[in-house]
């Protein structure tokens, strides 16, 4: 008869991986059909857990911590709003040459890719005499330019109001939540130990936007420095445009690309000029992206690389670029709850750098 071997523990059990697996479906299918409602909750969330540390220091001042939590949101709201006007001139100038602007890039880039054009014609020419006597087709008229920038104007603006005031309901009422949760929780060291998981996410949330942002910044400046040193207009504008891309993870180094590229075409008949331009914003995200990044948040943060690409993938699979801003913070923080619970420690083993 053989002997159990001792000193191992069991692994889970078929129905339990399938039990599992089920739910993990079920949950993703969820936060993509909620994420409507959920998606605003989450940044709130993110933005409370940010803000909190400087409302508390108001609050040892001796605000309330009502006043406290208006004075952060709204002065951060007000920052932001400021910096927006600063630019907005420069910005106003730039939507309001884009058609003219597009154009000449369209009639730059054709000049360049004739070749290309050429065969494609070819190609085309050749395609539409095998199908000529065809079924006819039927074409549906998508909606105007105009009516889909005002509904998703309408749309951004009614999230960015529901966040502002959800942000400052959560932090005026934090405290009380916290004192609830020890309340429910009975025992001292159990609201010990939940005070922190707390404290050591918010210290995370707050590592993880200090970095990004010194990195962001460090990329605007670059960026900014690059274009002013070949004569672009609107440098500073560039520059900033990359400070804020900079926050959305790959997409945003590409959109960066893809717009200092275009004014670039058409500020320059020299193509020499273009390509330093497009390699010079080029190489300034890759070096962000592939050297500083990936030390200082392997340093500083309690994550791999490979679980922030792979939860970049996931929540931006399931709630788009808002998904790929909030992907990081999101995994971090389950990091440091699965360190606290004993059957969920091996996943925050996996995903400990």
């Amino acid at each position: 008869m053989t002997q159990p071997v001792r000193g191992r523990t069991p692994g889970p059990s078929i129905p339990t991986i399938l039990l599992i697996g089920i739910f993990l479906m079920m949950l993703t299918a969820a936060l993509r059909l909620g994420a409507g409602l959920l998606l605003p909750i989450a940044i709130a969330v993110l933005f409370t857990l940010l803000l909190d540390p400087a409302v508390r220091a108001l609050h040892k001042l001796g605000l309330p911590t009502g006043v406290g939590a208006a004075l952060v949101v709204f002065g951060t709201l007000g920052v932001l709003i400021s910096g927006g006007v600063l630019l907005a001139g420069p910005a106003a100038d730039w939507v309001e040459t884009a058609p003219k602007t597009l154009l000449q890039v369209q009639t730059k880039v054709r000049r360049m890719l004739r070749p290309l054009q050429e065969t494609a014609r070819k190609v085309d020419q050749a395609t539409q005499s095998t199908t000529q006597g065809g079924p006819p087709t039927v074409q549906i008229k998508a909606p105007g330019l105009l009516q889909r920038i005002t509904g998703s104007t309408t749309s951004l603006i009614a999230t960015i109001l529901t966040v502002v005031f959800l942000t400052y309901f959560l932090l005026a009422m934090l405290p009380a939540f916290r004192k609830k949760l020890a309340d429910l929780i009975g025992t001292r060291a159990g609201a010990r130990n939940m005070e922190e998981v707390l404290t050591e996410i918010e210290v995370q949330m707050s590592r993880y936007m200090l970095l990004n942002t010194l990195t962001s910044a460090g990329v605007g400046l670059a960026t900014w420095a690059l274009l002013a040193g070949v004569g672009l207009p609107n440098s500073l504008l560039w520059g900033v445009a990359a400070f804020f891309l900079n926050f959305i993870p790959y997409a945003g180094a590409l959109v960066t690309v893809a717009l200092v590229g275009a004014a670039a075409l058409v500020s320059f008949d020299n193509t020499t000029t273009v390509l330093l331009i497009v390699g010079g914003c080029v190489a300034i995200n890759l070096l962000e992206g592939n050297l500083v990044t990936p030390h200082l948040m392997g340093k500083h943060l309690p994550l791999n690389p490979v679980a922030i690409f792979v939860s970049l993938l996931y929540w931006g699979w399931v709630w788009g670029p808002s998904g790929t801003l909030l992907a990081v913070p999101i995994t971090v923080m389950l990091q440091v709850v699965f360190a606290r619970i004993g059957k969920l420690r091996p996943l925050a083993v996996l995903l400990d750098s």
